[in-house]
Parts: C-alpha cells; structure tokens; sequence
C-alpha cells in the first residue's frame, strides 16, 4: 500500500524549515542593540530537496560529479551573516534587512501551509468516498 503522506512530507520539512527561519530571524531583531553582535540566518541543507519539489532525479553523467540522493533532508544549517555591515559597537543587524527577510520568510511559510491544507483536503475528501470534508 502507498504512503498517503508522500506529497505532503516535503511541505512538512519546508514548514519546519521557515519556522526555524522565523525564530532566527525574530532573535535577530531582538538583538538589535546587542554590542558585537552578528545576525544568524539558516540555509537549506539536503540533497532531496530538488527532486522532491520537482519529483524529477538528477542523473550522474560522470563518476567525478557530486552523487544525488542521500540521507533524509535536515531542517537547516545555521550560520552568521554579517553582509549588512558592522555598526559602530559592531553590531551587524540591519533592522530594515531583517525585517524584510522576516516578511519574506513569513509570506513563504504561508504559501507551503495552503499547500499543505490542499493535500490534506484532497485526502480527507478521497477518504470520505469524494464527499465533502
């Protein structure tokens, strides 16, 4: 029997990504007058994020090329982003950068939560025979 859950295991690591992307982003802000301080932000990690956005597979045209697939996709990998520029206590939180990161990353959290109440929705449909939720 199928796994019901395939197309919406994906989005469940694209939520939990942008949640922890928020959280980042929010202490950032809250540092905003911390002397010395350098804003964090998180990266994707993952070799299955492609294929499975895609739900195509990258082929290995050469022995030498990186190989595709690999372990289950992580959350994210943080790291400092000090690119805004230091201030004059060295504080690198640039409050109209990182308000507009939070935003973005708050406008995509959303887009992937419709997305994910549209797959649940059709499951739930098919498993009350086509009938409503």
């Amino acid at each position: 029997m199928p796994n019901l859950f395939t197309n919406v295991a994906p989005l469940g690591y694209a939520l939990d990504f942008h949640l922890e992307r928020h959280n980042l982003l929010a202490s950032n802000l809250a540092n905003v007058d911390t002397p010395r301080y350098k804003p964090l932000d998180l990266a994707r990690v993952g070799n299955d994020g492609f294929e499975q956005a895609m739900q195509v597979a990258l082929a290995r045209t050469d022995q030498g090329h990186i190989s595709v697939g690999g372990s289950d996709p992580l959350v994210g990998r943080v790291f400092q982003d000090p690119s805004a520029g230091g201030g004059a206590d060295g504080n690198f939180v640039s409050l109209d950068r990182e308000s507009g990161k939070l935003a973005a990353n708050r406008l995509r959290y959303d887009m992937v939560s419709v997305l994910v109440k549209a797959q649940l929705d059709s499951l739930m449909k098919a498993a009350n025979d086509g009938k409503g939720g």
